[in-house]
């Protein structure tokens, strides 16, 4: 007599077949997370890639522009260079931070033969005082290509313990780096000296730059309100920044050095995208920079004047590339009014 089915029984393969889902689940994890971290431990650094520091210095350059893909959408170096007659170099790398800029001002910058004059540092909202550890772009390859171990230092500088998320995430594109194209891709790189450090051509660059730009102008020209970033008062952020270590590297070459916090788009009614709270940042470090007797330039007030608008925009900071020749004639033309300490007609704070 065939016996009825009882509800436990019922549940019995259910169990079975939830235990195995869970164990292959895991199994799953341990080869996009532990795996991938097992063989990172194994990793031989990228050497230091001298040919950068060569490259720079064969460039003599007067003026430097360091930054991310916010500098490279608003300056042209080359066609900067033609406005004010003097040697230029831009080390803009899309993606990146104060933490990279810090290197190639140590180990790139200030290893050429001839210091430059002038260096523009280019960063939106705190950026400049984000956590030392913060690089931007997770791209181990570019840090080690920039670091010199027994001379920087930065090798030995904890960095902030990722979340289990995090790991997952990175792990991931360690494994299917496409899926981070967009980050660490060829295409975000625009400037000559900085695609060497990667290894792009000139002629790369020029058809990669052709291409982020012919996407973003292709892009729905609709309002876009980017909210402004802040992540603490400038006193609380400041001590743990790499801003200090620019300034000094800087006063060490007797180059002067400007600090330009870039604009967010405005509002749709014309007036500045900022908080209070990043106004008052904002004060802040230009009291702290004038302290020191360093140029700080808040696009904001510029965008009060006019100078610059919410249709020069093609999303939240970035600019359209048929602008970017305007604003590098606008601070070529800033820059020529503020080089003179006895003329005060230039719009710098």
């Amino acid at each position: 007599m065939t016996q009825p089915t009882t509800a436990d029984a019922e549940k019995l393969p259910s169990k079975l077949t939830t235990r195995r889902s869970v164990l292959l689940l895991m199994a799953m994890l341990a080869v996009v997370v532990i795996v991938p971290m097992a063989l990172d431990r194994q990793r031989t650094p990228v050497e230091f890639d001298q040919s950068a520091v060569d490259s720079f210095s064969e460039s003599q350059a007067e003026v430097v522009f360091i930054g991310n893909s916010l500098l490279n959408t608003r300056i042209d170096p080359d066609y900067f260079a033609g406005l004010t007659n003097s040697s230029t170099a831009s080390l803009g790398i899309d993606g990146i931070a104060p933490g990279i800029w810090y290197l190639q001002m140590a180990n790139v910058v200030a290893a050429a033969k001839e210091p430059p004059e002038q260096i523009f540092v280019f960063f939106h909202d705190d950026l400049i005082t984000r956590p030392i550890y913060f690089t931007g772009v997770k791209d181990q390859r570019l840090r080690d290509s920039l670091t010199h171990s027994n001379s920087s230092g930065y090798s030995n500088i904890p960095v902030q313990g990722d979340s289990l998320a995090e790991k997952m995430t990175n792990a991931f594109e360690k494994l299917y780096p496409l899926s981070n194209s967009r980050a660490t891709g060829s295409d975000d790189l625009l400037s000559s000296i900085a695609s060497q450090v990667i290894g792009l051509s000139d002629d790369e660059r020029t058809e990669s730059t052709a291409k982020v730009f012919g996407f973003a102008n292709r892009r729905d020209q609709e309002a876009i309100i980017q909210q402004p970033k802040y992540h603490g008062t400038f006193a609380s952020m400041i001590e743990g920044s790499f801003l200090p270590p620019l300034i000094e590297i800087a006063n060490k070459l007797g180059s002067e050095i400007t600090f330009v916090r870039v604009a967010a788009r405005p509002n749709s009614d014309g007036t500045p995208n900022e908080p209070e709270s990043l106004a008052n940042y904002s004060e802040d470090i230009d009291a702290y920079l004038t302290e020191k007797n360093i140029r700080y330039v808040d696009m904001i007030s510029h965008i009060d004047e006019g100078a610059i608008d919410a249709a020069m925009y093609f999303d939240g900071y970035h600019m359209k590339q048929r602008f970017r020749q305007h604003y590098t004639e606008f601070f070529a033309e800033w820059m020529n009014w503020s080089i003179d300490p006895n003329d005060h007609s230039g719009t710098a704070r």
